[in-house]
Parts: structure tokens; sequence; C-alpha cells
């Protein structure tokens, strides 16, 4: 830009406040948040599993291999971007996130296989064979999701932000589909050999209690405290244990228990008014988790190896810029795992940041400084004029004159906003 150009940043930065100075950010300076569309993609599965039908408290099942990946689109403009979640949760973990995002880039987040709405197919793959088999390896999720995107988004690059478990399966998806991503973000992966965690194993544990009528009942027996034992692993990935209460952990808990508003009025001849008694525990989905949970190792997410480590990641193969994101506070899964990611990855761009006031879930102790290091990074990697708006923050204090400054800034840009 010419010495002359560089007068017009003066006249942006320069503005007397038209309010007063100390004021919270004014976030409708910026374009609206993306209005929420919600859908699924319907996936034919390499093998069939027992799905539930007839309603949410039905028992009746039949095997296929008709999938659906639930997904929650915001943003029709800029960079594109997917966010997978962590367990045991669902896509709902990245609302707030997605929403701020959506401002600047056009997003997606789905439901992985077996959570959330997305299809629950028990027994995957074991239809004609009890025995346990590797459909439910981080790796075999990477399919799904390439087919998924590439028919919402044909021939689409994309930024890849995943959390927790989700990271096992966009590790594997970055080192195999390294050509589809502009950038790789990880927040608080499972990563290298700090996974399984003890929380998790206990669920997958229960997996080797038979798939029979006395299985289940056994099954049942063990976990009929699930819901509180649910409760509390989560309020543990939390740094504030108050972020949680039992209004919005309704979106978490949902797949695996009942909620009062599934209850009441539903005239099932058991009770028209949810209780304790009677808001059952969602048996299917719970052991459909205990699946999924059993069959993970730290050998898929160790670097792979020919001989040693067959089934591991190619970090290797990662070669596009990186944010590792970490909760400053996790007591699950210590933030100095970054610096390894720093080390094997295929690129020398490797920005790792801690997410102050975080534990486990930064996007739920600290959605704003997520959203914040991630528009940060996407505008470093993509470009300035690649977001859909001007940037100029969402926390700290304000001097009042934002809504000037981002007008003259789109001009300079020549972004529309």
């Amino acid at each position: 830009m010419s010495n002359a150009g560089n007068y017009s940043f003066y006249g942006a930065l320069s503005h007397p406040p038209v309010r007063a100075a100390g004021n919270a950010p004014d976030m409708s300076v910026y374009r609206p948040q993306g209005t929420p569309e919600y859908g699924s993609f319907r996936y034919k599965a390499p093998a069939e599993g027992l799905l539930q039908v007839g309603g949410p408290h039905s028992t009746e099942t039949v095997w296929s291999d008709d999938f659906e990946i639930a997904w929650t689109k915001m943003g029709d403009k800029g960079p594109l971007v997917l966010f997978l979640h962590g367990v045991p949760t669902n896509r709902s973990q990245w609302e707030e996130v997605q929403g701020q995002v959506s401002r600047f880039c056009e997003t997606i987040s789905i439901d992985m296989l077996g959570m959330g709405e997305s299809s629950k197919p028990r027994l995957y793959g074991r239809k004609h064979n009890a025995e346990p088999n590797d459909l439910w390896h981080w790796p075999r999720d990477t399919d799904y999701i390439e087919k998924l995107m590439q028919q919402e988004y044909p021939g689409r690059k994309f930024i890849f932000v995943a959390d927790d478990w989700g990271s096992g399966i966009s590790s594997h998806y970055a080192a195999r589909y390294n050509d589809r991503l502009n950038a790789f973000v990880q927040m608080d992966p499972i990563a290298f050999d700090g996974y399984p965690v003890n929380e998790i194993q206990a669920i997958g544990r229960a997996s080797a209690i038979p798939n029979t009528p006395e299985g289940d009942a056994q099954y049942a027996m063990l976990f009929a405290a699930f819901d509180q034992t649910l409760v509390q692993i989560l309020k543990t990935m939390v740094h504030d244990p108050s972020k949680y209460n039992q209004y919005n952990m309704r979106y978490l808990t949902f797949p695996y228990v009942d909620v009062d508003y599934e209850r009441n009025g539903t005239g099932d001849g058991i009770s028209d008014v949810a209780k304790s008694t009677t808001m059952r525990l969602k048996l299917h989905n719970m052991r459909v988790l205990s699946d999924r949970a059993a069959i993970l190792s730290p050998a898929l997410l160790l670097p792979h190896h020919p001989q040693h480590n067959p089934n591991g990641v190619r970090y290797q193969d990662v070669t596009v810029p990186t944010l590792i994101m970490w909760g400053e506070n996790d007591n699950m899964m210590p933030a100095a795992q970054t610096q390894r990611f720093a080390n094997v990855l295929g690129t020398d761009d490797v920005q790792i940041t801690y997410i102050p006031r975080s534990g486990h879930f930064p996007a739920t102790d600290n959605p704003n400084g997520v959203a914040d290091t991630l528009i940060n990074f996407i505008r470093r990697v993509m470009g300035r004029s690649a977001l859909a708006d001007v940037y100029v923050g969402n926390s700290s204090i304000w001097k009042g004159d934002e809504r000037q400054m981002v007008q003259e800034l789109r001009a300079l840009y020549r972004v529309a906003g």
C-alpha cells in the first residue's frame, strides 16, 4: 500500500469516542451472527449396526447401514470452518463459539457418529461376528467427515477445529486429507500417550458386559447412577463448575438421560409428570458410548510406525498452518503436551495459545477467549480480506468509536461486512 494510502488508517483509528470509554464491547458493530440451520447428512456406512426406531422411548431396533450425521450451519460468507466436539458431549458444546465465528466465517458443526443427534449403531459391524472390530477406531470417522464435507461444500477447503475426543479424529483426517485443509486447529486434544483417561476408561470397560437381555439388566444395574456420574465428569472438565447447571446440561445429557421436557405430558402410561423414578436412562445410547470408548487406545494417537504402530497418526503429513489451544487450568490432560505438536507436525507454522481461566473445555469456560484466538488465527492464515467482516476484538475495554473504525476499515480492505 502506498504512503498516501497509509493516511487512511489514521482516520480509521483517530475518531473521538461517541460513547463513554470503558463500555463493554458492542458486538453489533459487526455483521450479525449466522442464523442456525439444522440438518443431517445421510451416510452409507461400511457395516450395519442396531439403530433404535420409533421415538426416544422405544426399545425397537433394526439392523441398518444407513446412518445420519447431524449438523448445525451458521454464517454464509468467509472461510469455511468445521467444528467437531469432544466426549461425552455433542455439537452444542461449540454453539457459543460457532455463533461468534459465524460473523466472520461460514461454519458447520457436527455430531460424531454414535453421539449427540447422529445415528447410534449398537453392535456396529458385529451382526455376524460378536467379536470387537476396528469400526470405532478414529481413522474410520474420517470417511463420513470427508463425504459430508464434499457433499455440502464440494471441492472447498476448510479449517478443521476439533476438541478433546474429536481431535483424535481430526488428527487422522488432517494426515490423510492434508490437501483438503486451509488450517488445522486442536483444542485440549487427546494426544500421544496422554489418552485414555480414567473417566472414559470406566465407561469403555463396561462394553465387556454381554449383549443379551441378562447382560443389559446387569449393565443397567451397574450404571444406575450414570446421570450423576455424567454430571460429575462434565463438571471436572471445566475450570468453573458453575458454568454447568441443570438447564444448560440438558443439551449434553439428553442422549443418555430423560429430561423433564421429554417426559411431561408424554401420556406413555408410566407417568405424565417427570420425577426421579420415571426419568429413565437410555440404555441403548449408553452402550454405544461404551463400545466407542472401549476400542480406543494410545496407539491410535502415537506417531505412525510401519512395524511398531501401523495404525498411528502420520503427523509429518500435516503441513498446513496449525493452532494448538489449551486451557491453562486443564486438570485432565496437562497443557504441557502442546509442545509435542510443534515437534512432530510436518509444518513449522505451529501456534500455541493457552486459554486463561479455562479447564479441559475452554469453549465452555471462556468462549470469548477461544473465539478471539480462533478468529485472529484465521485472519493471519487466510488474510484480512478473507474474513466476512473486519475484526477488532470481542472483549476488554472499547474506546467507543469501533463502529466508525470498522466501517472505514471495511472500505480499506474492500470487505462488505
